[in-house]
């Protein structure tokens, strides 16, 4: 009895001592909310971030589009005839012959930009820009007017999109003519839903490449240009607007994305 006793306390005292020990920590449950709300937060901050970025690189999509176009359109304001003793593109322009500068009716007269890319390809990624020239026999005949060699090159920033907001997407036939009347010195810039060839006289004339007369402002109607990217949710849509008769300051012009271009 006396023996019991004693182990009894023992293990008593035992017991007392461990439940007495208050051990600091965190439990399993603990850890477990730790990492997971850990987890939650840091997939919320990347999200802000990738966010962030892609609204980021959006806005330099289109402010570099549009700086592409208006560096163009100030060629045709600040026209010159740097035309070399080259071939004057024009058929029977007396140009043809080695000239110089002055010397000729052969006149560069503005710029003719065009979406570009390989058979079928529509994204309007990619763009070309060339000089437009102009020539007429005398006075008393038409203007002929016609594309010379590609001069320009430009790609969209972040592989960005674009068409007409009347288009749908990824059908991107974009064909964008400035030019200052070689008489009247009159800026103008005519925009058309198809691509054209090396003659550009259509076009002037307000026809389509395929010589199809155009309704009455059709090719002289402000147009929208959507800026777009299928993976991209920057929250916003800007557009680009093109503005016949304007001047320098306000033919080339960045805004809130409106009608076809507001969902694009």
């Amino acid at each position: 009895m006396g023996l019991s006793y004693r182990l009894s306390k023992i293990c008593l005292c035992y017991n007392g001592e461990v439940m007495g020990n208050k051990q600091k920590g965190f439990t399993i449950i603990e850890v477990i909310l730790f990492v997971a709300i850990s987890g939650l937060l840091t997939s919320m901050l990347m999200v802000g971030v990738n966010i962030s970025i892609n609204r980021q690189q959006y806005r330099d999509s289109v402010q570099s589009y549009a700086g592409f176009l208006r560096n163009e359109y100030s060629k045709v304001v600040n026209v010159e005839n740097d035309r070399s003793k080259s071939v004057c593109p024009i058929d029977g322009a007396d140009g043809r012959s080695e000239t110089a500068r002055g010397q000729s009716d052969c006149v560069i007269v503005g710029r003719y930009i065009t979406t570009f890319g390989p058979l079928g390809s529509t994204d309007g990624n990619s763009y070309r820009a060339y000089p437009v020239y102009a020539y007429r026999s005398d006075k008393g005949s038409a203007w002929v007017y016609r594309r010379g060699a590609e001069s320009d090159k430009y790609t969209v920033n972040w592989q960005a999109k674009t068409r007409f907001s009347s288009q749908p997407k990824n059908s991107a036939y974009i064909s964008i003519l400035m030019y200052r009347h070689p008489e009247t010195g009159q800026l103008d810039i005519r925009t058309d839903t198809s691509r054209f060839g090396d003659n550009l006289t259509d076009f002037v004339n307000n026809k389509n490449s395929a010589g199809i007369v155009q309704s009455a402002g059709e090719q002289r109607q402000q147009r929208e240009i959507c800026i777009y990217d299928d993976g991209w949710l920057p929250n916003e849509r800007l557009s680009i607007f093109l503005r016949s008769y304007a001047a320098s300051a306000d033919a080339v012009i960045v805004g809130n994305a409106t009608g076809g271009c507001a969902d694009a």
